[in-house]
């Protein structure tokens, strides 16, 4: 399974920040393609940030393709840490809100976690 974000920016220095956090999550989304899940129900998780949405926004997106979608709102409530912060979240909220079983779910989980020091530090 793939996990994928992408920025959808109102302003060129959110559009900027996330630019220069992009390669921060590289070893997550590698990761994510490696895990083996029990009962897979979607080929992606695709999510859509945006600072045209406050950061309190979360919407999952309805499609029939094949992909889990969702579009969130995000701030520069900081710097760049504060932001990478952020996005990680919004991707592990991302996947909470797919409709794995409970086995994949904390398959996955366990991933985020493992992961969080790797990419967004302490």
């Amino acid at each position: 399974m793939q996990l994928s974000f992408s920025t959808i920016a109102r302003h060129r220095t959110f559009s900027r920040a996330m630019d220069r956090i992009d390669t921060r999550f590289q070893p997550l989304l590698d990761a994510f393609q490696t895990v083996k899940l029990e009962y897979p129900v979607h080929e992606a998780i695709l999510v859509g940030i945006t600072d045209d949405k406050p950061p309190q926004f979360f919407e999952e997106i309805e499609t029939s393709d094949g992909f889990f979608q969702v579009f969130a709102g995000c701030s520069l409530r900081g710097g760049d840490q504060e932001l990478v912060a952020d996005v990680f979240e919004i991707l592990r909220n991302a996947t909470r809100l797919c409709p794995f079983a409970a086995p994949d779910h904390e398959t996955l989980e366990a991933l985020f976690k493992r992961l969080r020091p790797a990419v967004v530090g302490t």
